[in-house]
């Protein structure tokens, strides 16, 4: 009998070790990162990146990639003039994110949520910025952790060297005027792996 509450023992705390050492992967399936950006002065448009990859470890480093080609603002032409003539994949094909995430995050039990407020940064054409984010951060049940901002991401073009660009889609589409500055809105779901 004993060796059978040791055995669960042992394999009850092995389970709880792995979590907390586990490497969490970004499930780009469930996940989101969208904008809204605004031209002539009224119109606004949400848009979005469908391809994100992403992971951190029991050492709370997070690396997000999203990929600039997956743009996806509804518009097709918009898209490739986006990809050629504003973020330039060809040379620039990637942002990167980078976070320390808090020990209270790591540590956050199943069903549990916490608000956080934390420094990251932006790594985007060549420019790397650090960044204030706010977030829910919940650990699910299954062992998942959901991310999703609280309050909009300010990314200002200027910032990142995409203001010529810009203009270059400006004149392209006939615009009076497209917005330097975009609010940025994430959910992220990671799993232990």
């Amino acid at each position: 009998m004993k060796s059978k509450i040791l055995s669960t023992a042992v394999i009850s705390l092995s389970l709880l070790c792995g979590s907390a050492n586990a490497n969490w992967m970004l499930n780009e399936d469930k996940s989101s990162l969208s904008f809204v950006s605004t031209k002539n002065q009224h119109i606004s448009e949400v848009q979005q990146f469908t391809k994100l990859d992403g992971e951190f470890g029991a050492d709370g480093k997070l690396s997000i990639d999203i990929n600039l080609s997956s743009i996806d603002s509804g518009i097709e032409i918009r898209d490739t003039r986006m990809r050629e003539k504003l973020f330039m994949v060809d040379k620039f094909p990637k942002a990167v994110l980078t976070a320390q995430l808090p020990k209270a995050v790591l540590d956050l039990p199943k069903g549990e949520t916490s608000l956080v407020s934390l420094p990251a940064t932006l790594s985007l054409f060549g420019h790397s910025n650090e960044i204030q984010v706010s977030v829910q951060v919940t650990r699910k049940a299954d062992n998942g952790i959901v991310a999703t901002s609280t309050k909009p991401i300010l990314i200002s073009a200027k910032d990142y060297g995409l203001a010529p660009g810009i203009e270059v889609l400006q004149k392209l589409a006939g615009l009076n005027g497209i917005g330097l500055t975009v609010p940025v809105n994430f959910n992220l779901v990671f799993m232990a792996h």
